[in-house]
């Protein structure tokens, strides 16, 4: 079920008093997942949120949906020039945008459409309080993980040698079809365009992706990234990194499964990468900063053996190991070298992986919710590398 108007009402009243801590007298939100956040609807239009909790939703198209019930007054209001008197009548002064989320040449209509108020940025704030998840939320999470789960095991059987990476990716988008996923992963990156996640055999998992990931995959023309026409082959590693979806929220897992046999090699890097995943979970609590995660994650990887493997191999390793999640598979914080302290309620990923140029991607990736006393693992299938031969349907 869709959040109540207390969820609802709690996101606003949340949002009024950071826009008081930070001297705003206003939000005005455009981009539409934001608006869905404080409202539950997707519209084309504004959003305006005062310090008074007041809350606005000014509807340029549609207002035909069966299901916009959003919270909030809802007005219909077809001209955009319009909105400075609008905001005037309000006694706004200073309004906070969202300067991460609005191109330059929309940032620059505004500022010239308003040119009677002092503009802040809103982005900072909204980031924030995204991260914090409630219990509603953490339950849609749970459920997303849930239903991951069950659409791999259903999957599974279904997978065979011989089929195209991308045939085999398909069967299980099938199954995550039928538990209500939408297809489209939602990023929060400049140019992070993904599908439902990466299912890689071999070494097409240590080939780059032009965005920052923890893998890449060939993917096709147009799209170089995800799964490709290379056949997966037995003794290979098949790399299944998908997100799971609840009622918009997102969880995300990596898996590893093979045919056959497999290099001792891969066993033992397996090995140590989850020993290295099992140390970070005793950091995952309140007060830990992000950098000390993501500091201790390279140094385990050293003292292992592995560090000229780890989060990608050569010039083209990344600055991270996880990243939140919630509404997008990438939320604030990045488990990166920043002086970001985890905080109650944070939802977070961790996803150590080795790029071994002969053998492909060994890693593992798990969500965790962090609580007062440590962290909770949302992602629940098997951690074990399975030979898919003992599952198989005849």
């Amino acid at each position: 079920m869709p959040p109540d108007k207390e969820e609802f009402a709690r996101r606003v009243t949340l949002l009024a008093r950071y826009l008081s801590t930070k001297g705003l007298d206003t939000a005005l939100i455009r981009y539409p997942l934001n608006i869905f956040y404080f409202t539950g609807a997707f519209i084309d239009g504004h959003l305006v949120i005062t310090q008074k909790a007041e809350t606005f939703l000014l509807v340029y198209r549609t207002l035909g949906r069966p299901d916009l019930k959003p919270f909030g007054k809802v007005i219909p209001f077809r001209s955009f020039k319009k909105l400075p008197d609008f905001l005037s009548e309000l006694g706004i002064k200073i309004i906070g945008l969202e300067e991460d989320r609005l191109p330059l040449s929309q940032y620059r209509r505004y500022q010239k459409l308003l040119s009677a108020f002092e503009l802040g940025d809103l982005g900072e704030i909204i980031k924030k309080i995204r991260a914090i998840k409630s219990p509603y939320e953490i339950n849609c999470l749970k459920k997303a993980a849930e239903k991951l789960s069950d659409a791999i095991w259903n999957f599974l059987p279904r997978l065979k040698p011989g089929q195209s990476e991308l045939e085999a990716a398909g069967l299980l988008e099938a199954e995550l079809r039928k538990r209500g996923y939408p297809a489209f992963t939602r990023t929060y990156g400049f140019g992070q365009e993904l599908a439902y996640g990466h299912l890689l055999s071999g070494k097409s998992g240590v080939i780059p992706a032009y965005v920052t990931t923890g893998q890449g995959g060939q993917g096709v023309y147009g799209f170089p990234q995800g799964p490709s026409e290379k056949k997966i082959k037995a003794n290979e590693l098949i790399l299944i990194d998908y997100a799971g979806w609840h009622e918009g929220y997102m969880i995300d897992q990596s898996r590893l499964f093979y045919f056959g046999e497999i290099p001792e090699k891969a066993v033992e890097i397996y090995a140590k990468v989850l020993l290295l995943l099992n140390e970070l979970e005793n950091f995952l609590r309140p007060g830990t900063s992000v950098r000390e995660l993501y500091e201790t994650a390279f140094n385990k990887a050293k003292e292992l053996g592995i560090s000229d493997y780890f989060m990608a191999h050569g010039p083209e390793k990344v600055p991270f190991v996880g990243h939140g999640v919630g509404l997008e598979i990438d939320e604030w914080p990045p488990i990166a070298s920043l002086d970001i302290p985890l905080e109650e309620n944070m939802v977070i990923a961790l996803e150590p992986k080795c790029h071994v140029p002969e053998i492909g991607l060994v890693g593992i990736e798990d969500t965790y919710w962090i609580t007062k006393d440590g962290a909770e693992r949302l992602t629940s299938f098997p951690r074990k590398l399975i030979n898919l031969e003992s599952i198989s349907m005849t």
